[in-house]
């Protein structure tokens, strides 16, 4: 009987040691978060307000760097809000998003840079159709059914030798005017104009490093795929496409823009093909009517870390205004 008590108070024994030394049901005891800053590679200190947020629970706020907080264990995310150094904010090291665990210590960087200039610019190079160059100012163009009536542009974004490897982000805003003139100035049909916004419709040469975001707008509003426009006699729409590339610096790029897709009714499958920002059913267009359109383009930088040193060239001169007249061939 003794050996069994005996053997029953060993066993609790070890239970006991066991709880102790793995700490079961111990709360957490969280650790700490350091911030520090950087501007152009050095370290800086001084004002900077931030923000620690967790996952869950309470955010921290923090006024100057170099600062350090203790915090619960788990998932944080460091934000900058203001001040800091006389630069631009390129990026937050290790990670702005960085886990803490019980008793560990995670530090989070904001590393500031002093802008470089480069200079961003546009130019207007001319009209196509179905990608043959027809000229800068073609006056008239003639078009049958499936045929892509697009612009090309020179753009650039110049710098230094030693920045030509590096990349910038360009936001643009190409826009064209699209007026039912009718059968030269007379009344005729109503235009029916739809949003395509096809992947494929705008691409650089060179490719561009990337496209971010592409964006089809009808006076400066942004419209879903597959919405339809009815443009009236003598009407008219200023249809834009708003796209971010990511361009190498000294590289000249000549983006194409395949602006309106003209398509017959039975025609489904070439319909289909969705290579433009919109397109037009022509089977109910008479022949001899026409569409007026003109085009520009302006461009804008949007990289940490580069400024824009001559903003004169960023918009491009609009095109002559050119007339798009409607032949449905033999």
């Amino acid at each position: 009987m003794r050996r069994k008590l005996f053997s029953i108070w060993s066993i609790l024994l070890v239970l006991v040691v066991s709880i102790g030394v793995l700490g079961l049901g111990c709360p957490t005891t969280g650790g700490t978060i350091e911030v520090e800053a950087t501007f152009d590679g050095s370290p800086w200190s001084g004002p900077l307000d931030y923000t620690l947020t967790p996952d869950t629970g309470s955010p921290i706020t923090g006024a100057s760097v170099p600062g350090s907080h203790s915090a619960d264990a788990g998932n944080w995310t460091c934000s900058y809000d203001s001040g800091g150094p006389s630069g631009d904010l390129v990026s937050i090291t290790h990670a702005p998003n960085q886990e803490l665990s019980d008793g560990g210590t995670i530090t989070f960087t904001l590393n500031f840079v002093t802008p470089q200039p480069v200079d961003a610019w546009i130019e207007f190079e001319t009209w196509t159709v179905n990608g043959t160059p027809v000229g800068p100012n073609p006056g008239t163009i003639f078009i049958g059914p499936n045929t892509i009536v697009d612009a090309r542009y020179k753009e650039g974004v110049n710098g230094t030798s030693n920045q030509t490897c590096q990349t910038v982000t360009v936001k643009e805003t190409l826009q064209k005017t699209h007026h039912n003139n009718g059968n030269n100035g007379e009344p005729g049909p109503d235009r029916n104009v739809h949003v395509v916004n096809a992947p494929g419709a705008v691409w650089g040469v060179p490719p561009f490093e990337g496209i971010k975001s592409q964006k089809a707008t009808v006076g400066g509003v942004e419209q879903d795929p597959c919405t339809n426009f009815v443009l009236s006699f003598c009407e008219e729409i200023t249809l834009d496409v708003e796209i971010e590339t990511v361009q190498h610096i000294n590289t000249v790029y000549t983006k194409n823009v395949n602006w309106v897709r003209y398509y017959t009714t039975g025609g489904g499958a070439d319909k289909l093909a969705n290579e433009s920002l919109f397109d037009e059913d022509v089977s109910l267009v008479l022949p001899g009517q026409q569409i007026q359109i003109m085009t520009w383009a302006s461009v804008e930088l949007d990289e940490p870390g580069y400024y824009d040193s001559d903003p004169s060239n960023d918009t491009c001169m609009p095109s002559g205004l050119v007339a798009v007249v409607y032949l449905p061939g033999p």
